[in-house]
């Protein structure tokens, strides 16, 4: 009986100890990390395709040109930031998507941001084109403020068919390649593996 009850009591402490988690060591993994900003839009620079956003029941109206171009920047928005931190992952950085991270306490951080200047949704999705002005900074610490490394405009047109989405994709594609190129002539780090 005491042999089932002590290996009893073993056996929840070993349980216990794998759901602690480990201390703290104010690092979240994340050391030199090129943190990806969402690129700022304005509905003034985009342009609605006319063939699109009508209803389908007669009579009632459609979706507003306003709401649904606010819907084409956020989409857009959305699609070159993922493009930019998927090319950056698979170029071996440590790449993460987000509008507050900081380098952490110890070490530094490429900042990748902009805004767009066109999203034209072209016409049933030919001839979609987005360009944007691109701003990479580097930040030293966590309470250093970024400091501008470069500064570009980039633009494309999307695939046949492919749309907004596609034209975006491929921008950030290429800013990608551009960040891991900067980040390599700096002897930037690769991702820990």
């Amino acid at each position: 009986m005491r042999l089932s009850l002590t290996a009893a009591v073993a056996f929840l402490l070993v349980i216990l100890a794998a759901c602690v988690p480990p201390p703290e060591t104010g690092a979240s993994g994340h050391p030199n990390p090129i943190i990806v900003r969402d690129f700022a839009v304005s509905n003034g620079v985009i342009t609605l395709d006319p063939s699109f956003g009508f209803s389908l029941s007669r009579g009632a109206p459609g979706v507003p040109p306003r709401t649904r171009a606010a819907s084409v920047g956020r989409a857009a928005a959305f699609s070159l930031a993922d493009a930019i931190v998927t090319q950056l992952g698979s170029l071996g950085y440590d790449a993460i998507r987000s509008d507050t991270a900081q380098a952490e306490p110890g070490g530094r951080a490429l900042i990748v941001s902009g805004v767009f200047r066109q999203i034209h949704e072209g016409h049933r999705r030919q001839g979609a084109r987005v360009a944007v002005d691109v701003e990479i900074g580097y930040q030293a610490s966590a309470d250093a403020a970024p400091t501008r490394l470069t500064a570009f405009s980039h633009a494309a047109a999307g695939r046949t068919g492919g749309g907004v989405n596609a034209a975006a994709t491929a921008v950030g594609r290429t800013i990608g390649n551009y960040a891991a190129d900067l980040a390599r002539t700096n002897n930037w780090p690769a991702a820990p593996r």
